[in-house]
């Protein structure tokens, strides 16, 4: 049996590919702040569910979360990183920027770096990280938001070059979904994506042991014209 580790799915896309993993026979270990979703879980899903309280921002924890999950599941094949936070911020405040950064970043690259490293020492595994379509360029809206999933993109890159060196038998991928119908999404957005079919598209991104994957497959052409627009016309937008 396969064997899972979500950080961040008591909500949005980490919940919805726990339970879809659940459904397809394999394992899960869900990680979140909310208890109440996590109790859930371990009661409606018992003997293939395993469940901790995870806070990313705590330095201390994620090292110390995964390997208490990988423990109860003797075994981990693949690590999900999807925990992650937006806000809208257009007025330049700076602390919603710090609190997008704390958990986007440096919740990030705790957990991004324990999953690497258990991967390494038992020379194989699967690294999965949910970044963005914001990865491709900065905008107004969301400064942090943006500039944090670039980062988790480049990161993955680099953990995909390190664990080369170590094992042809780690994979890492760079997910990054467009706009997903779940509560981080804000306003009137285009081409709004249900929660099935993004989680759908990403269990075959996994199946398949892709490199970087746009959530759905459309948003590629998107990211093309946000990497490659003028930068008058992009501040037109």
């Amino acid at each position: 049996m396969k064997k899972a580790i979500i950080i961040g799915s008591t909500s949005g896309i980490g919940l919805a590919l726990g339970c879809k993993l659940l459904t397809e026979g394999w394992q899960v270990g869900f990680t979140g702040r909310r208890a109440g979703i996590l109790e859930e879980i371990s009661v409606r899903y018992s003997g293939a569910a395993f469940t901790e309280k995870l806070d990313v921002t705590n330095s201390d924890m994620p090292e110390k979360i995964i390997g208490t999950l990988i423990d109860k599941m003797e075994g981990c094949d693949l690590i999900v990183v999807s925990s992650g936070v937006g806000h809208i911020n257009s007025e330049l405040a700076i602390a919603p920027e710090l609190a997008t950064i704390d958990v986007n970043v440096v919740g990030f690259t705790h957990v991004a770096l324990a999953a690497a490293k258990y991967f390494i020492s038992q020379g194989h595994g699967h690294l999965v990280v949910i970044s963005s379509i914001a990865a491709n360029r900065g905008d107004s809206g969301a400064p942090a938001y943006g500039a944090t999933k670039a980062y988790q993109s480049t990161y993955a890159q680099a953990l995909r070059k390190v664990t080369a060196k170590s094992s042809p038998s780690i994979t890492v991928t760079d997910i990054q979904p467009g706009f997903v119908d779940t509560e981080m999404v804000q306003g009137d957005v285009f081409w709004l994506q249900s929660i099935d079919k993004a989680t759908n598209q990403i269990f075959m991104a996994i199946n398949r042991r892709c490199r970087k994957v746009y959530i759905t497959r459309r948003w590629r052409f998107i990211a093309w014209f946000m990497r490659h627009m003028p930068d008058f016309m992009w501040h037109k937008l």
